[in-house]
């Protein structure tokens, strides 16, 4: 079930353009929104101009279309964006499925509760963030994980993505709540426990996640509509289902270079934004081109193309790469149902590192 927030949705699927017919079979494949928001939203620069070698640019974007299944592909420095290109059917209006690296945007929201007083702290367990879920699952034996664990991905849950069945058809709560837990377990990729953000946020702030997130976090950047998934229960999905422009994704990546700004607005602390990149974990599971890969709070952090990075990471190539060091951002979106979607990302992520490795510090 998809639920989508701002203008009217056009269509559940398409490829960005006008005109009558079914939309092209790739982009109905994976599910597209799209809307009629003009791309006129970020103030754009020639690359050389904000100390990007314009060849190395060039090569990057070329480079991009050796890889099939890339469809969108995005740099900002310095507020501005340099460089951007869509690949195939992709249009600037499409609402891309970003898939897991929907975790980190709601590891943005956890920041923004404890900054309003809404959630206690980190260490306050699901006995206390979850009292009504828990009460009907009365046999349920996760009431004394923590948050941290579930931001770690240390929560223990026995969760597999690959059950056979699809979770928006269930009560996702009620089933993770459910499942045995493995005490002291180290990191496991979880998403049955990052879904518990969707309801752990819904009663801190008495609201759906999406309106929550439409509030405190879209609107002040000027994301004006997306679309997100939810359950059987009628809640947004914590891990996974989020579409939206790769503008705006965009957006939620290059706020972080400015310690959670926005046009001089504080977004998200900058204080939580730096507790959340640090490295808890050090491990590369995806295999990608990154060096010294790690976990912090729902976010991937490693090194690549020689400078450290911080990485909204989704299946099969949903990227938001934040690069302090050089005030730059790159994002991509692409087609996640098809081929070694590992193999693909570890493509998309050498294509950026090759750009980075020829940009120096300002």
């Amino acid at each position: 079930m998809l639920m989508g927030a701002g203008l009217p949705l056009l269509s559940a699927c398409g490829g960005g353009g006008g005109g009558e017919g079914a939309p092209p079979k790739e982009l109905a494949h994976e599910d597209v929104g799209v809307t009629t928001i003009a791309a006129d939203d970020w103030a754009t620069a020639a690359p050389e101009s904000q100390g990007i070698p314009a060849a190395a640019m060039q090569a990057m974007l070329d480079d991009g279309a050796g890889l099939p299944t890339l469809r969108a592909l995005l740099v900002v420095r310095n507020g501005k964006l340099v460089g951007e290109r869509y690949y195939a059917d992709c249009k600037s209006s499409d609402l891309r499925h970003i898939r897991s690296a929907t975790k980190t945007v709601c590891s943005l929201l956890v920041g923004q509760a404890l900054r309003d007083g809404k959630i206690s702290g980190i260490d306050a367990t699901l006995r206390e963030l979850l009292p009504a879920q828990l009460a009907r699952v009365p046999l349920s034996a996760a009431g004394d994980i923590t948050l941290r664990q579930v931001l770690q991905m240390r929560a223990g849950l026995d969760w597999s993505d690959d059950r056979g069945f699809n979770y928006d058809d269930i009560n996702v709560t009620d089933f993770a709540l459910a499942l045995p837990v493995v005490r002291g377990a180290p990191w496991s990729y979880n998403s049955g426990a990052s879904h518990l953000l969707s309801p752990i946020l819904s009663n801190a702030y008495g609201s759906d996640l999406l309106t929550i997130a439409q509030r405190n976090l879209f609107e002040p950047l000027g994301i004006k509509q997306v679309l997100w998934a939810r359950d059987a229960s009628g809640a947004e999905h914590g891990s996974y289902g989020l579409r939206m422009r790769p503008r705006d994704l965009m957006k939620l990546a290059a706020m972080n270079l400015d310690g959670g700004q926005w046009q001089g607005r504080s977004i998200v602390p900058a204080q939580w934004l730096a507790q959340s990149q640090l490295s808890h974990f050090k491990f590369n599971p995806l295999g990608l081109e990154l060096d010294a890969m790690g976990y912090g709070y729902l976010w991937w952090t490693g090194a690549l193309g020689g400078h450290d990075v911080a990485m909204y990471y989704g299946w099969g190539g949903q990227l938001a790469i934040v690069v302090p060091a050089l005030r730059m951002a790159v994002t991509t979106t692409a087609l996640w149902r098809v081929g070694d979607t590992t193999q693909i990302t570890r493509g998309i992520t050498a294509v950026v590192a090759r750009l980075l490795a020829k940009v120096t510090p300002a």
